[in-house]
């Protein structure tokens, strides 16, 4: 195997710090790898960067967006999925246009894939905050439990590799979802591979700087107003309707059935029974303590 890997990079209005990423994926140690950028219908001065990069680099390549712009990153991240079968390829990656890369990343996913013999890889990060001058370690690589997927991703999409046979189930699962609007391409793309027996890898050690920002779409925001942000998401009713929407479009309705089922009726008993397997739900202890709170008052 060549270890050839396709790099997709969504954008959309990402002057600021496009060119610091770009320069990182310039950088890696692993060379073998071709960048596909899909831009979402940017109005700054994105896609004058991403035009001068691609006019020097050859292994650069602009996916033209025909003039259609799906209004998230998840969409777009879809549209660069479907929108080739990756053939020569052996891996994707996925990139944000706002994080730096460790010289040794995609080495390192190459590795820890090879040596597990997995079909997808994530990791964790290095959150860093410039204006608040602050930087946190991201954990999300414990240990997989037999539903985690359910209710969670299995970490940044940034930090995720997979194979291109892998690629090719996300496509056939995804290819009649007609909008991503409020959608985690992460937590789906992890889903599908788990409910369909692609034996994943969490790497416990972080190459991404994580960088925080007022245009986030998703991030590990400061403690009272991430909390603030999740309650009001909570309150919502989107947690709960997006396990159900992860769930039938990844296969893991018929993978989990009497978890689907239970989630989609949500009765009190269901509630009872999600309760009694908490620990097979989410991945740290953390998070089932919290999970247990939203099964009893916000689910």
């Amino acid at each position: 195997m060549s270890n050839k890997i396709a790099i997709l990079l969504a954008t959309y209005n990402g002057e600021y710090h496009l060119r610091e990423q770009l320069q990182s994926i310039l950088y890696q140690t692993h060379s073998d790898w071709h960048l596909f950028i899909r831009d979402d219908g940017s109005t700054d001065g994105t896609l004058d960067i991403i035009k001068d990069y691609a006019s020097r680099i050859a292994n650069i390549t602009i996916v033209d967006n025909a003039g259609e712009y799906t209004g998230s990153a998840a969409g777009n991240f879809f549209k660069l999925l479907h929108f080739s079968d990756y053939e020569g390829f052996d891996y994707i990656s996925l990139s944000d246009q706002d994080d730096v890369w460790a010289p040794n990343k995609l080495q390192a996913a190459l590795a820890y894939l090879s040596l597990d013999r997995a079909g997808g890889y994530s990791s964790n990060l290095i959150s860093y905050d410039n204006a608040m001058m602050r930087t946190s370690y991201i954990d999300k690589s414990q240990a997989q439990k037999n539903f985690d997927y359910f209710f969670q991703g299995g970490s940044a999409g940034c930090t995720y590799v997979f194979t291109r046979e892998a690629c090719l189930l996300i496509q056939r699962k995804t290819v009649n979802i007609t909008t991503y609007k409020g959608r985690s391409h992460d937590w789906l793309i992890y889903a599908i591979c788990r409910a369909n027996d692609i034996p994943w890898v969490l790497d416990r050690q972080a190459y991404i700087f994580y960088r925080q920002h007022a245009n986030n779409v998703w991030g590990a925001k400061s403690a009272f107003s991430g909390l603030v942000s999740k309650f009001k998401i909570l309150r919502s009713g989107w947690y709960r309707d997006n396990v159900i929407w992860v769930a039938e479009n990844s296969g893991a309705d018929v993978k989990g059935v009497e978890v689907f089922e239970r989630v989609k009726r949500n009765k009190l008993v269901d509630k009872f029974y999600l309760l009694t397997i908490v620990s097979q739900l989410r991945r740290s202890k953390r998070e089932c303590n919290l999970l247990v709170l939203i099964l009893l008052f916000l689910f």
